[in-house]
């Protein structure tokens, strides 16, 4: 079998919105997921390409409306019409101590459940998960939400091992359900599920675009030189695209001097006003991002790893590595390897 091309067929996702939830999260979802294969190109290259995902909000209707705190809500589609989802992704919902969510979002939970029956994967983020414990679907499993809900599943739901310290939960039959936690960890929710079902290089290029790894570090990790070769100077312009395919070789910056005929205070003034970078840190950068993508996407140790971006000596590579990331190799592999996203259970 051919493996899918997202960009012609793409990953079809809902997002179910009602008054009781909440922008940030429903929002949040909704953008990190729509931005999958046109966010990072962007970015590193200058040019956005098609988008892998189909993402789109629904809604009981498809009139506009405000939800929690008053954002704006805008549906792109109706439970009447929205039927080929392959995902439905249900944001938190406001839940009462003492109203059943079906009370409240009953059209909401028959659609989901529909959807389910017809194939559809599930994933839910903060308190989302009270709607399909609501419809029983969660009886006999472990499932999560945020942890001001242990109270409610234990009264309410007592058939459901609520387990409040998970970040992800899964349940349902080859794990078609999937649950966050925490407000936030609608972030880790959307990287699982872009890992597991378009790839986990998707993943890794979300996360670091968006920046959205949960331990406040900075962001020197998640960083990456823009690769779109500029057009104002012609002569860096060759050098940028010759070290594309040579960054792996020694004595770059004099041989780039060379290949110029430019003095060198010339070429170095001329390099830094074309790429914002010196000619040093240019190729640095250069190398620094292919050892990421090596460490994010193979299994070469890093002192092979090391000798493949430029460098001989292995412990001169890891001090650069960190200096520039905040990391060292075998951190940033353990927290950006495609792998890690699917680790989560």
């Amino acid at each position: 079998m051919q493996p899918r091309d997202f960009t012609i067929d793409p990953l079809r996702i809902d997002v179910l919105a009602a008054e009781s939830c909440r922008g940030a999260i429903l929002y949040g979802l909704y953008d990190l997921l729509a931005s999958v294969g046109s966010a990072w190109s962007t970015i590193t290259e200058g040019t956005a390409t098609p988008p892998l995902t189909r993402v789109r909000i629904v809604a009981r209707t498809g009139d506009p409306f405000r939800c929690i705190s008053g954002v704006p809500v805008m549906p792109d589609a109706t439970l009447e019409n929205a039927d080929d989802a392959e995902i439905v992704c249900l944001p938190n919902f406001r839940i009462g101590a003492l109203t059943p969510p079906s009370e409240v979002l009953g059209p909401e939970i028959d659609w989901v459940m529909d959807r389910y029956c017809a194939g559809a994967r599930l994933a839910t983020a903060c308190s989302g998960s009270a709607l399909l414990a609501d419809a029983g679907l969660l009886d006999g499993e472990a499932a999560t939400a945020h942890w001001s809900m242990r109270e409610i599943f234990r009264q309410r739901y007592p058939q459901v091992a609520f387990c409040p310290d998970r970040t992800l939960a899964f349940a349902g039959e080859g794990d078609s359900i999937v649950m966050s936690g925490g407000m936030a960890s609608w972030q880790d929710l959307a990287l699982y599920l872009i890992a597991r079902y378009i790839g986990p290089e998707h993943a890794s290029k979300s996360a670091r675009f968006y920046c959205v790894d949960p331990k406040p570090d900075g962001q020197r990790h998640y960083a990456a030189p823009s690769r779109k070769l500029q057009s104002e100077d012609a002569v860096i312009q060759e050098c940028q695209a010759w070290l594309a395919n040579t960054y792996s070789e020694s004595d770059l910056v004099g041989r780039m001097i060379a290949r110029t005929g430019l003095p060198r205070r010339t070429f170095d003034r001329r390099f830094r006003a074309a790429t914002g970078y010196s000619p040093r840190d240019y190729v640095q950068s250069l190398r620094v991002e292919e050892a990421k993508q090596f460490l994010e996407m193979d299994g070469k140790s890093v002192d092979s790893i090391s000798e493949a971006v430029g460098y001989s000596d292995p412990r001169a590579f890891r001090r650069l590595f960190r200096k520039m990331t905040g990391l060292s190799p075998a951190e940033y592999r353990r927290r950006f390897s495609g792998k890690g996203f699917l680790s989560a259970r």
